[in-house]
């Protein structure tokens, strides 16, 4: 990647190297996360958020930026995105799903849904976002932002853990929904994030799926978010 400048415009012109951690956010916890990163002398970072204020707070000359919405991003720049960059996803919706809405807009139309009830009863603590997506949380309290995510059990409160969060979503059945859950693995202790091959996965599960209604659902071990849709093709939307 360029060092020449730490600011790119928002369209790529080229392929972005393997490397290459995407942060998508600059609000608290995107900044957490460059730090964070920052902290390995190998990183390669770039910073993607609509707010350009936000964007001035990252002062350090190895980050590169984008002052542009990261799921538009994402969706214009996939062809240039390598499968193995990792996203952090630090905004407060449901990127998976908000890059799928953009991926697709020419093909389908996605219109987000009310989650169904069947979906929540067999789910621990949960609660609606703003943006209508389904918040959902092993944990009943603010959990330490350097969690390393131990396995099988709470950090905080020592107690056992029989199934991580991202493989009970995946067990839910639902009527007439079909399912997709992307895992986030940890990168640093309380930082996570996925692949851009995942958001591919995705794509062609559900170009292969059709129309109909969907959830959609990204989770670590503990925590995570879910949210319903259903799918038209375009012409008939």
């Amino acid at each position: 990647m360029s060092r020449t400048s730490n600011h790119r415009p928002n369209l790529l012109r080229e392929p972005l190297p393997s490397g290459v951690t995407l942060i998508i956010g600059a609000g608290h916890f995107g900044v957490r996360a460059a730090r964070r990163l920052m902290e390995k002398s190998d990183a390669s970072i770039l910073v993607i958020d609509k707010n350009k204020e936000r964007l001035t707070q990252l002062n350090n000359s190895a980050i590169e930026k984008i002052q542009c919405d990261g799921p538009t991003f994402l969706a214009k720049n996939f062809h240039f995105l390598n499968p193995s960059n990792r996203i952090v996803p630090a905004v407060p919706i449901h990127l998976a799903f908000e890059w799928l809405q953009n991926h697709f807009h020419r093909d389908w139309r996605i219109r987000q849904t009310e989650i169904p009830l069947d979906a929540t009863l067999p789910l621990p603590n949960s609660w609606l976002g703003s943006d209508g997506s389904l918040l959902i949380s092993y944990a009943d309290f603010l959990c330490p932002e350097d969690c390393p995510e131990p396995a099988g059990y709470c950090q905080v409160t020592g107690k056992k853990r029989d199934l991580p969060l991202y493989e009970r979503l995946g067990r839910l059945t639902v009527d007439d929904h079909k399912i997709h859950v992307i895992r986030s693995h940890q990168i640093a202790p309380g930082l996570g994030g996925y692949v851009v091959d995942d958001l591919r996965k995705l794509g062609d599960r559900v170009r292969r799926g059709g129309k109909g209604k969907w959830l959609v659902a990204t989770a670590c071990k503990c925590h995570g978010i879910l949210t319903a849709m259903e799918i038209f093709p375009a012409k008939k939307y």
